[in-house]
């Protein structure tokens, strides 16, 4: 039977038919999914059709300069097939077809398009991008099969074999890395092909060796994610937890109702750790490598939602689905259940995380576009995929506005950023990061360097702390605990206690999304169009230096892995400088919305500003806004 991945040709129990879709897509958020998905191709039927050379809106001028075969290309040109084949299987018009073919000829023609691989990606046949696009032609494939003569299928099978299928199996026997690895590479790459597998079915006479060998690798993948959900790598990169559901949701499909993998866990509970690290008014936290602003991937929320039943999943889909985006999923259209209704979240508004890079976040309320005020943070280990020496960090957004920031990765990868030099990138160095430093000196890499959140609490609508000791990932450091305590909704406070025997300089470093307006005493605010902080850093034991400096990159660290020269950003940052081997420093901000800043002044038993008042003992860290009051021992 055909189609039979994400959508039957026949009403099957649980899974969506080709009939079930067409009536879905005459109302509501479903028809807004296929208005937009119809209007994105109906203009591509009067385009040419991709190839690596090309500029459009969205893609960088560097790529398209160098021909390369990165992401955004690759991307564009498969879901375009991908895209006018559902067209063609929901209307049963032609044109779509023949769309769809057009691009998969472009795709199979090595003077159009040499290879299915990132030209910096070298020592293998295929990568990443060949993982993306034997998926996409392959249900396509699927999709257009009743609409197909023999010629055309097998042309399509054996571009994809040819392009896609045989190199991979050529590098799986040759022992590549990725083949058995346990990150994105794998998921995309070898999940990539055993949906291929799914999809060409019986047209491929290997189609159950692509099974095979993804299915087992797919499941174990799971196996390391952390004990409560928690992504395996930065939380960046967490939008890669879509691949291997991709795989299980096709299986499912294929297998006409089997195994419901996508409702069992981690992957719902993947799906709320992602809720608690969404900024409004929608982006990922920025730990790790990460694009600022990046947007959760909406679509798999709508498949688990669709998988468990799960109101408050869907209603996380729902706001963070961009129909109209023209790179959107085309599966979006059919992982979105209609019948499923939406409820805000009742799950605690903060939480902290002890798996993997144990992300920490609390929020005034889960308004999804501008809640007053999230702050967030994170401990860690040396040794975290696509991780950066930031434990420790915290951030606090506004009012759906960034503040104290992450400055994220670099422009791009340079060559030499997953090496010895990776740390030479301010990005992933302590120095690019809201966190103490030493002398100078670097974090500790190795996964048994590892940070330990002490305890925390949180309560709705009255915010809650976190303690965490990161003294393990220094070198000769005798303590370093930071406590973070939330009083909502406006006022934070950060608090910095650590001995050093032989540091000669303690450096903190405040990085803000913009110039902050700072003087000398340590006190800044920080403005984002209508949202801004005021803050001040100050300590009991020493006398604080502060000046506004600005990141830059140098030779030979500031290039592409292409080679070409990066776009300085600049970003600034406090650096707030103490001296002697004991460290007591205290940093305290009120969020507000307006332009209108206001000091924190010094009062008898500690500072306040506003409504918010804080004091520090020598035992007890206060924070007070308004009727509600945190007392923290530290």
């Amino acid at each position: 039977m055909r189609p039979h991945i994400f959508v039957t040709a026949d009403p099957i129990d649980g899974l969506r038919s080709v009939e079930s879709v067409r009536q879905a897509i005459t109302s509501g958020h479903a028809k807004r999914l296929w208005d937009a998905q119809l209007a994105i191709a109906e203009q591509e039927l009067a385009n040419k059709v991709y190839e690596p050379g090309d500029r459009f809106p969205g893609r960088d001028e560097m790529s398209a300069r160098h021909a390369n075969r990165d992401y955004t290309v690759v991307h564009r040109a498969g879901t375009r097939a991908l895209r006018a084949a559902l067209i063609n299987l929901i209307t049963e018009d032609t044109r779509y077809r023949d769309d769809s073919l057009a691009q998969m000829e472009a795709l199979f023609d090595t003077a159009r398009w040499p290879e299915w691989r990132d030209i910096a990606h070298k020592g293998m046949n295929i990568d990443l991008r060949a993982g993306q696009l034997s998926r996409y032609l392959s249900i396509a494939y699927d999709w257009l099969h009743p609409y197909l003569n023999q010629d055309q299928r097998e042309r399509i099978v054996e571009g994809v074999d040819r392009c896609g299928i045989q190199p991979y199996l050529q590098d799986v026997a040759d022992g590549v890395r990725w083949a058995n690895g346990t990150n994105n590479w794998m998921t995309c790459v070898v999940g990539g092909h055993g949906i291929a597998g799914l999809a060409l079915s019986d047209d491929h006479p290997q189609s159950q060796d692509l099974i095979d060998y993804a299915h087992p690798r797919l499941n174990a993948y799971f196996d390391r994610y952390g004990p409560e959900g928690e992504f395996n790598e930065s939380v960046s990169y967490a939008n890669a937890h879509a691949l291997p559901l991709l795989y299980f949701s096709a299986h499912r499909y294929a297998s006409g109702g089997g195994e419901n993998r996508i409702a069992a866990f981690p992957i719902p509970d993947t799906c709320r750790w992602m809720m608690y690290f969404t900024l409004p008014p929608g982006h990922v936290v920025p730990f790790g490598d990460s694009h600022i602003g990046r947007p959760p991937s909406a679509p798999m929320f709508a498949a688990v939602a669709e998988a468990t039943r799960d109101p408050e999943l869907q209603w996380f889909y729902l706001e963070h689905s961009v129909p109209d985006d023209p790179d959107a999923d085309p599966w979006e259209l059919l992982w979105f259940d209609p019948t499923l209704e939406p409820r805000e979240p009742t799950i605690p508004r903060g939480r902290a995380y002890q798996g993997h890079s144990q992300n920490i976040s609390v929020r005034s309320s889960w308004d999804p576009k501008a809640a007053e005020c999230v702050v967030y943070g994170k401990g860690g280990h040396g040794s975290e995929g696509h991780g950066n020496h930031d434990s420790g960090q915290v951030c606090i957004d506004a009012y759906g506005k960034r503040l104290i920031t992450d400055p994220g990765s670099p422009p791009g990868y340079p060559a030499d950023f997953f090496g010895e030099n990776r740390y030479r990138y301010y990005n992933a160095s302590v120095l690019g990061h809201n966190v103490l430093m030493f002398d100078g000196e670097e974090m500790k890499r190795e996964r048994t360097d590892c940070a330990t959140i002490l305890d925390s609490h949180f309560e709705d609508g009255e915010g809650g702390w976190w303690q965490i000791d990161v003294a393990a990932l220094y070198e000769g450091v005798e303590s370093i605990v930071r406590t973070v305590v939330y009083a909502a909704p406006c006022t934070v406070a950060v608090y910095d206690k650590a001995t050093h025997p032989d540091a000669s300089q303690v450096s903190l470093r405040w990085h803000s999304v913009s110039d902050p307006e700072w003087s000398p005493d340590g006190r800044f605010s920080v403005q984002n169009e209508d949202s801004g902080v005021d803050a001040l850093v100050c300590s009991q034991l020493a006398e604080i230096g502060v000046t506004l400096q600005h990141h830059a990159y140098a030779e030979p660290y500031n290039r592409f892995r292409l080679g070409d020269v990066f776009e300085q950003k600049h970003e600034p940052y406090l650096d707030c400088v103490v001296s002697g081997p004991d460290v007591s420093i205290l940093t305290l901000f009120r969020t507000r919305q307006g332009q209108s800043s206001e000091n924190w002044e010094e009062t008898s038993d500690g500072w306040s500003c506003g409504s918010s008042s804080v004091s520090l003992s020598s035992n007890e860290l206060t924070v007070t806004d308004g009727p509600i009051t945190w007392c923290v021992q530290v």
